[in-house]
């Protein structure tokens, strides 16, 4: 495998790198021959090459070393003042490792890097990328309707989210997984990402708990591929347009595109829900990103994105049984009305990117727009049963009693605008110091945020036919169980910069460290906001390798345990976006202040081989203290804030994955969590005294979260494969809200999942024997979704019957469900 680092310019034409091999050990003696002049050398005890390059000729590379695979590699035309510096991994005879679908490597920041193959054949209920992202270690989420996910005790907005170093937003006024839509990162597009759950470097921004740093493909080719199936479909289109010489980085590709296009209509999925009715959901994405390479140095990337995600549901009726075998309950409900919710939002960013002599500068221009509705009129009439539970008996599963009656209306009208723009100026600078290589990168950036908000939303509920005035006297008047009715209008500007400084050490490059800090201002609240953060990172056995290199006279040397140690710490503030600042009430309180949490991590990695292909273990244990914190309450998807810096508290646990090739070209992965996380409250009692509760549990306090992700293939036929994803997490605390959320709450129960998919390869598979002219793969998919049939648990509704007790009914998530995909690339 070969990778293209930089190009330096040098007095003579040179090609040079690096040599190593499958686990990042460098290779001494590598034999390598530049087919255009028959020049050779050999790489020395560092695994460092250099051989001369020949103008006019067409330069290739073989690559020879005993007990490895022989490699070649063209090396692209260069100008007669710069050199190529391209580093070589080689991989024994023995075993390959090869880019899956899915792949987890080690990189130089705090996180794991995944590659992405566009058109990807794993079963995705959500027909969204993030559902990799959420089998990830410290990752959690109990909706597979959604595409959010939080990290590590986190809420669902402490999650930064970057595409070519881009910031990205997702719909605020969102409620339920269903209506949500597709997320703003189409997975055809992508070339890789990175993901750190905690303790990341200071170049990212200001949230509290995670960053995933997308890269879209810069194409090299002319291509097309599309997917089609019973729950949406989408599209994408790459291709070049040539230049007469070399004005790229690395070939004549003057300019280059591509274009996704995504469809998604989750009716058939939403009709496995236990409330019936009209479901018209269409969710509709369209992104673009074009290159133009001004010269060998300089380029202009624009990247578009306009989406319309609709969700519109007239219910009929709703049928919901639950309770033990000791007391089953069941609640009937016939609803009338109508909800719609549409989210439409546009970005468009042009950046200008000069990158000469291992110096990257960068500027970025932005603007996002939202356009969030909510519009709702659902009234009902519910009715709750005693179910009989006598097994034997004739009535066995049938209704008995009727404990209780009711009338419900929702009401809401909500509208919310924003439009955010930023302007970013950021440079990254190679260099070579106490002879090592390190890196100094700075930026700068003004963010403005306009946010329109109309709020306006009423409850009424009765029991037993009648309305009970809460404050006990007695009128004609209707009494509303909530009323809100506001509007705001709220400018913000923002100014930050951060520097961070990377430095390796040690004589064999061992290890190295990363220094930063950010600065954040915020016009709103006045408030000037500085984090320090630091990463380290040691390989203790990399000497010791380099040496068994030098001295051993076996074609494969018995090399020591690849083990890299790391360790981070920092300051983490997120800023109040909007959300944060409204209460219950609608009333937003813009002096709210940041919130903060410490990171202190600290975690391992090292590969190892089983039946001679590579696996690799991870695992990191951290501790987060939380200050200034806002309480909140999730309801589904939905998070309601308290709007008051008045919590305090911690998170602490262990992230674990074993990933690597099971099946021999097919990445699969374990991930095991644990995770305890509390806070503690301010609150004004009965009295109008302030007081602080006890050890409550936060809304996301996941205790245990798993996951295996499994693919095999037929040994027969290689082209049959299966895809098995199953997904674990243990209960966690569910708050009505108001005075309940300073005691403990209710628990949902554990969310369980299994979901699996086949798939064939009829078009360019390794034993398929028909041939097409126009597709260069075709394959066939047949996925199952919630293939045990478990009723997992998203929210609770809460009725009354005639003795004034309160039940809460739970509401179920998706069931199980088919899919029949058929994907080609042209």
């Amino acid at each position: 495998m070969f990778s293209v680092v930089a190009i330096k310019c040098y007095a003579q034409q040179t090609v040079f790198g690096n040599t190593f091999n499958e686990s990042n050990d460098a290779l001494k003696g590598v034999f390598i021959t530049n087919l255009a002049n028959s020049k050779t050398t050999y790489s020395d005890s560092n695994g460092l090459y250099k051989i001369e390059y020949t103008q006019g000729q067409k330069n290739i590379l073989k690559v020879e070393y005993k007990g490895y695979k022989t490699l070649t590699q063209n090396i692209p035309k260069l100008f007669y003042d710069e050199s190529f510096q391209l580093n070589i991994q080689l991989f024994s005879d023995t075993f390959e490792f090869v880019s899956a679908n899915v792949k987890g490597r080690r990189h130089n920041d705090f996180g794991i890097i995944i590659n992405l193959n566009p058109l990807d054949s794993r079963p995705s209920v959500s027909g969204d990328f993030n559902d990799y992202i959420k089998t990830l270690p410290g990752v959690s989420s109990n909706n597979e309707l959604s595409s959010q996910y939080n990290v590590r005790g986190g809420s669902y907005d402490e999650n930064l989210i970057y595409v070519n170093d881009i910031e990205v937003y997702r719909p605020q006024m969102v409620r339920s997984g269903q209506q949500e839509g597709l997320s703003f990162v189409n997975p055809d597009m992508v070339q890789n990402l990175s993901f750190s759950a905690g303790g990341f470097e200071a170049k990212y921004g200001d949230k509290l708990s995670s960053v995933l740093d997308v890269k879209y493909r810069k194409p090299t080719k002319n291509r097309a591929g599309f997917q089609i199936g019973l729950l949406g479909s989408s599209v994408f289109v790459e291709g070049v347009t040539k230049a007469k010489e070399r004005v790229g980085s690395y070939d004549s590709v003057r300019s280059s595109f591509i274009i996704g296009v995504r469809y998604r209509a989750n009716r058939n999925v939403l009709n496995s829900l236990d409330a019936i009715g009209i479901y018209k959901s269409q969710f509709t994405d369209v992104q673009a990103l074009y290159n133009y390479f001004i010269n060998r140095y300089a380029r202009i990337e624009v990247l578009g994105n306009f989406a319309k995600n609709r969700y519109s549901f007239e219910p009929e009726y709703q049928e919901t049984s639950f309770g033990t075998l000791e007391r089953a309950l069941r609640l009937r409900i016939g609803m009338d009305g109508q909800e719609i919710v549409d989210y439409t939002s546009g970005m468009g960013a042009i950046s200008f990117v000069h990158n000469k002599n291992f110096n990257e500068f960068k500027i970025i221009a932005t603007a996002y727009s939202s356009n969030e509705k909510e519009h709702l009129d659902i009234e009902g009439a519910y009715q709750i049963y005693d179910v009989n539970n006598s097994i034997g008996s004739s009535g066995f599963g049938d209704v008995r009693n009727l404990l209780g009656s009711g009338y419900f209306i929702n009401h809401a009208r909500n509208d919310l605008y924003f439009n955010v723009f930023t302007l970013a100026v950021q440079n990254e600078k190679k260099m070579i110091t106490f002879g090592n290589n390190s890196k100094l990168t700075v930026g700068a950036k003004y963010q403005r945020e306009m946010i329109e908000d109309r709020f306006k939303e009423w409850r009424y509920s009765d029991s037993s036919g009648y309305n009970i005035n809460p404050f006990g006297t007695v009128g004609q008047d209707i009494q509303l169980l909530d009323y809100i009715n506001s509007k705001t209008f709220i400018t913000n500007n923002r100014l930050s910069g951060f520097a961070q400084f990377q430095q390796g050490f040690g004589e064999f490059n061992q290890g190295s460290f990363i220094v930063g800090t950010r600065v954040l201002n915020s016009s709103l609240n006045n408030q000037t906001l500085v984090s320090p953060r630091v990463q380290f990172y040691y390989e203790p056995n990399k000497r010791a390798n380099y040496i068994i290199s030098k001295n051993s006279k076996d074609s494969i040397p018995q090399y020591k345990t690849n083990i890299l140690l790391k360790a981070a710490f920092g300051y983490y503030y997120q800023a109040p976006f909007y959300r944060e600042m409204r209460n219950f009430d609608g009333k937003v309180n813009t002096n709210l202040n940041a919130q903060r949490s410490i990171h202190s991590v600290a975690g391992m990695e090292f590969t190892f081989k089983q039946k001679n292909r590579p696996f690799k273990f991870f695992a990191e244990a951290y501790y987060k203290q939380l200050d200034y914190l806002v309480p909140y309450v999730l309801d589904n998807v939905r998070i309601r804030y308290y709007a008051q810096n008045s919590a305090r508290g911690y998170a602490t646990g262990i992230d674990t994955r074993i990933n690597g090739e099971f099946i021999k070209g097919l990445e699969s992965w374990i991930t095991l969590s644990f995770l305890k996380t509390d806070e503690r409250i301010k609150y004004l009692n009965n009295d109008s005294v302030e007081v602080e509760s006890g050890l409550l549990r936060r809304p996301t306090d996941r205790r245990v979260s798993a996951s295996i992700v499994f693919q095999d293939e037929l040994k027969t036929n290689p082209d049959y494969r299966v895809h098995l994803m199953l997904i674990f997490g243990s209960g966690m605390p569910y708050y009505l809200g108001g005075s309940a959320r300073y005691k403990e709450g209710n628990v949902i129960p554990s969310y369980k999942r299994v979901d699996i998919g086949f798939s064939k390869i009829l078009i360019g598979g390794k034993r398929t024997k028909i041939k097409s002219k126009v597709f260069k793969k075709l394959w066939v998919g047949a996925d199952v979704f919630n293939l045990l049939q478990i009723n997992n648990v998203i929210s609770y509704l809460w009725i009354k019957d005639f003795q004034n007790n309160t039940y809460g009914v739970p509401n179920y998530l998706t069931g199980r469900l088919l899919n029949v995909r058929l994907i080609g690339e042209f």
